[in-house]
């Protein structure tokens, strides 16, 4: 699926023209000729990518079938699994879209219709995958050394065999001076694993090095042409969407913080019960979310919500979840509003149908 398509750029029945240029076995028409032909169709999926999607263009990925869309395209008239339209838009001059690397996959040398993949440890010595890691753990007020399974379990709780003591807080009173491997067929210890990959399409093993990389990429509208983010509508509808849960509802809402910082919060919303949520919403170009996850972490509300980013990598999200953050990755209103809507009914246990 991932071969060139040699009718990439659908011009028409007479696809070539005279300004057309050749590149080895494949011809791609000049640009600026192409813009002219296709003007309507390049003004009706502009206008769409930036209505609808505000300009930010991200493709649906299916990863049993190993294949993505771009909806944007269907909705401007375009094959939906077709990305020269939107390539041409990135090679005009000047350029009326952007593109970026959206996602990297490693997929099956000889089945690359799949994307999924997983990562196996392999032992070194009979190639079982029956592989697990084992830690030494250290009690620091004895010095017993040993595996976990040593330390015996009462009520609950780890009790060291050496000196009888119940360990009470783990993470003060042991330590974790080293990890190896163990495989449970051969019985074999050993510093490191064999790490292969696993087709699971196909039922097969195959290592990193022959591995094939499949990069998707994500498209947007040239900064000329991308529309403003609005922050104060989005903060007004945000207040309206919240106050329909029967929230008390409040703007710029000041909270100091465990550091004895000060926080102005964007949208501040608390339940009868005294719970909060905090919608922090994105009001800067750097779109950088590591100043709000620190406000996050120095408030610590019962549930929170960044809002407004154009585009977050799945580590960034990572990170926010742990300390109960939820990232939502676009700049379409509409888009905002209902994942707001689906966070606080779930975060808050209020139902959906309590939303007038």
């Amino acid at each position: 699926m991932f071969e060139v398509n040699k009718n990439l750029f659908n011009i028409g029945k007479n696809s070539k023209t005279s300004k057309e240029k050749t590149f080895g076995t494949k011809v791609k028409p000049d640009a600026k000729s192409w813009q002219e032909e296709n003007r309507e169709r390049i003004s009706k999926f502009l206008s769409n990518a930036k209505e609808n999607y505000n300009g930010i263009i991200l493709p649906d990925i299916n990863y049993e079938e190993g294949r993505y869309l771009y909806l944007a395209l269907k909705e401007a008239g375009e094959a939906v699994t077709e990305t020269g339209f939107m390539d041409m838009l990135a090679s005009t001059e000047p350029p009326l879209l952007e593109r970026f690397v959206h996602n990297q996959f490693l997929v099956c040398p000889h089945h690359k219709s799949s994307f999924l993949v997983n990562v196996r440890m392999i032992c070194p010595k009979c190639n079982s995958i029956c592989v697990q890691r084992l830690h030494l753990f250290e009690h620091k007020s004895c010095g017993y050394l040993a595996e976990k399974s040593r330390f015996s379990e009462d009520n609950s709780q780890l009790k060291c065999p050496s000196c009888d003591k119940v360990v009470k807080n783990p993470q003060k009173e042991m330590r974790v001076p080293a990890a190896w491997y163990f495989c449970s067929d051969c019985g074999e210890k050993f510093d490191d694993a064999t790490i292969r990959l696993y087709c699971k399409e196909y039922d097969h093993d195959f290592s990193i090095s022959e591995a094939k990389t499949v990069t998707i990429y994500g498209y947007s509208v040239a900064s000329s042409e991308r529309p403003q983010f609005d922050y104060l509508k989005l903060k007004n509808d945000v207040v309206k969407t919240l106050s329909e849960f029967e929230l008390a509802v409040e703007e710029n809402y000041l909270v100091k913080g465990k550091s004895g910082n000060d926080h102005i919060i964007d949208v501040y919303a608390t339940n009868k019960k005294g719970q909060s949520v905090f919608i922090l919403i994105n009001n800067s170009e750097s779109n950088s979310v590591d100043s709000r996850i620190v406000q996050v972490l120095d408030t610590m509300p019962n549930t929170a919500i960044l809002a407004g980013y154009p585009a977050i990598s799945e580590k960034t999200k990572s990170v926010a979840s742990k300390y109960n953050a939820t990232v939502i990755a676009s700049q379409n209103v509409q888009e905002i509003l209902s994942e707001i809507k689906k966070i606080v009914s779930q975060k808050m246990n209020l139902g959906v149908t309590a939303a007038r």
